[in-house]
């Protein structure tokens, strides 16, 4: 890309707008109302060009903070800045591994952490990720009167008027705006619409700016929402991938019309399991399958097919294949996820992630679902109950489970109801994570079921008050003794406290 700086007019009073890029899907106007068809005819750049055009949106970022910091004076540093610029705007994309849309193979221990912008050793210039050549524009108002303009009704957006997208920019002008707009005008909130429309996107991707945007959003026509929203139309994708870009793209699903959010969902489309596999992206996967009807994210239902257990053991995909059960109309979808997730139901549960997907289709899913992953767990509940994350799974059984499925779970527990040799009851009962098993047990379990344990805990009393996990259960069967005890007359305590 050609920089053509010797037409730009480098201003702190005007900040200089940068056109937008053409949109990968061709020169259609995807915010119209009436072009979802359109969009379903185009067809995508091809993998290396969709690689160069997630990259634009940063440059031209760092070309208009080059153009408008007021150090920067000569064009032969303009492009030396632009590249600088460039590089710390976007370093944490390589942090970021390329798997493709093979989930088996994708490492899932690789968390994406933001690189945060720290200024130079001897600047003055504080600069944050975005558009922080916004800054120096902030207009001559005071910045300590920004902070609670509410509580100063002579101070309001038309004091800033020509100056609203550098304010957005700034942190007290960004708090500025986002109070004022509560009590503008009518008037001013058009006014706020039309100066921050050609740098919408920029604002998006700023550390401030996002929150002004998402503020402006809850408030004014339709009209205006729906003319800021269709600027994002065509970067919905990169967007989507940024720490506060994907704040935006989550608010204008809230706030969009219909037709437009179709268009988000669909813009998506073309790397869907790359963005459920994104730290970012995750989250307006979730808000579409939360906004738009069922019949419109279809293609979200269907990739999942085949791939429920590779993204139920993901850190982010695991959320979002638990919204698409939450959400999902189609029997046939929904009938295949859940039966790859009960085939695998003892490794997910035993996973840091999966077996949150398990307990959520535990509590959600039917008593016939509920009763197959309980049976998947037959002759391996002891182990499960020492585990880290299996020991919650269940937990989860004896709350939500049917009679049946309880039996099935503590029998095995107990184990011979005529045997007197119960000390792997005790070691549970200290154990970190079995405790909380045997606590489920309490008022959960049969009384015939209930009144063993509370023996073995009377007998082994002085031993378990030397463990903390041993004076939860205790505290627990207490509990348990004082609510029968002021209904029957029992004895309230368990123990005597020392």
């Amino acid at each position: 890309m050609c920089v053509q700086d010797n037409n730009v007019k480098r201003t702190t009073e005007n900040p200089v707008p940068i056109a937008a890029p053409a949109s990968v899907f061709g020169d259609k106007n995807l915010g119209a109302p009436g072009n979802v068809e359109d969009y379903e005819e185009a067809t995508p750049l091809s993998e290396d060009a969709m690689k160069i055009y997630e990259q634009l949106i940063g440059v031209h970022v760092a070309y208009f903070h080059a153009c408008n910091v007021p150090y920067m004076t000569t064009s032969r540093s303009l492009p030396q800045q632009v590249v600088q610029e460039q590089n710390t705007h976007r370093a944490h994309d390589a942090q970021v591994s390329s798997y493709g849309d093979n989930l088996v193979e994708a490492d899932t221990s690789t968390t994406v952490v933001q690189q945060q912008r720290v200024p130079s050793a001897g600047s003055s210039h504080v600069q944050h990720y975005g558009a922080s050549g916004l800054n120096n524009t902030i207009p001559s108002i005071h910045q300590e009167q920004m902070v609670a303009p509410v509580t100063n009704p002579s101070l309001r957006l038309m004091h800033i008027k020509g100056q609203v997208a550098a304010s957005c920019a700034d942190a007290n002008g960004s708090r500025f705006v986002q109070q004022a707009i509560e009590v503008a005008t009518p008037q001013e909130i058009v006014m706020v619409y039309e100066e921050i429309m050609p740098c919408v996107r920029m604002l998006a991707i700023d550390v401030f700016g996002n929150h002004a945007v998402q503020k402006i959003l809850e408030h004014g026509p339709q009209s205006c929402k729906r003319e800021l929203i269709s600027r994002l139309m065509g970067h919905v994708l990169p967007l989507s991938r940024d720490m506060y870009g994907c704040r935006v793209i989550q608010k204008a699903l809230d706030v969009g019309g219909h037709d437009q959010k179709i268009v988000i969902a669909k813009e998506l489309k073309i790397k869907l399991l790359k963005c459920v596999r994104d730290q970012f992206a995750s989250h307006v996967i979730q808000k579409c399958v939360e906004c738009l009807p069922p019949k419109h994210i279809q293609f979200i239902f269907r990739s999942f097919c085949g791939r429920a257990k590779a993204l139920s053991i993901h850190p982010y995909g695991s959320r979002v294949i638990q919204k698409v059960l939450a959400h999902c109309d189609n029997p046939e979808v929904y009938h295949t996820l859940t039966a790859e997730i009960i085939e695998f139901a003892n490794k997910l549960s035993a996973d840091p992630f999966g077996n949150y997907v398990v307990q959520h289709l535990l509590e959600h899913g039917g008593q016939a679902t509920r009763s197959m992953i309980v049976r998947k767990f037959d002759r391996r509940v002891m182990s499960m109950c020492y585990h880290k994350f299996a020991s919650n799974v269940l937990e989860k059984c004896l709350v939500v489970g049917s009679q049946e499925d309880r039996q099935l779970i503590i029998n095995e527990i107990l184990g011979d109801t005529g045997s007197q040799h119960f000390e792997h009851l005790v070691d549970m009962m200290i154990n970190p994570y079995a405790n909380f098993v045997i606590q489920k047990m309490v008022v959960t379990a049969e009384e015939q079921q209930v009144g063993l344990l509370l023996d073995v805990a009377r007998n082994n009393a002085d031993n378990l008050k030397r463990y903390p996990h041993g004076r939860h259960v205790i505290a627990a069967m207490e509990r348990l003794l004082s609510a029968k005890g002021m209904d029957e007359g029992r004895p309230v305590l368990l123990v005597n406290n020392e």
